[in-house]
């Protein structure tokens, strides 16, 4: 049998679609019975050697026929993988909640980002993610995988695409 481990994975790339703060969580009605909605973005890496981190800490391709890591035309077709965490993880209380985001742009000595100030993060903002994928080793079972921090390097404005009236 496979041994459990746990891998740590930080990337550069762009975020597209991104809920990571309390004010925009995603409150879809399919995560609200476990966990009370969800913290998530696509993130499309910079280049190859990015997404491979990811493959090669065991980030699974395909899970249950679903291709994990796909072409996304938001951004131009570039491959990307979709990250979340729980706002309330069914198991353990440490791992859910907004991950911490972190106000890079000026350099690493940075704050945290402040949404009500800062604004949303619109797509194609340059960010450094933080990933824990943690493969239990059971057969069958895939990786859990984890948003465990973003860092925003270039923010790119949210500009809300809602059709107007």
């Amino acid at each position: 049998p496979m041994a459990k481990s746990t891998q740590y994975v930080t990337a550069s790339g762009e975020l597209f679609y991104a809920k990571v703060f309390p004010q925009n969580m995603d409150k879809n009605p399919e995560y609200h019975e476990k966990t009370q909605g969800s913290y998530n973005t696509i993130f499309v890496p910079d280049s190859d050697e990015e997404l491979d981190k990811f493959l090669n800490a065991g980030f699974p391709k395909e899970v249950l026929g679903t291709q994990m890591v796909r072409p996304y035309d938001v951004a131009g077709g570039r491959k990307g993988i979709k990250l979340k965490r729980p706002n309330v993880h069914p198991n353990v209380e440490d791992l859910g909640g907004a991950p911490p985001v972190y106000d890079f742009t000026q350099g690493e000595a940075s704050k945290d980002w402040d949404f009500d100030v800062d604004g949303a993060l619109g797509n194609g903002t340059k960010a450094k993610v933080k990933v824990t994928i943690h493969d239990s080793g059971k057969p069958g079972w895939s990786p859990s995988i984890r948003l465990d921090a973003v860092a925003i390097l270039k923010h790119v404005p949210f500009v809300d695409s809602a059709p107007g009236w």
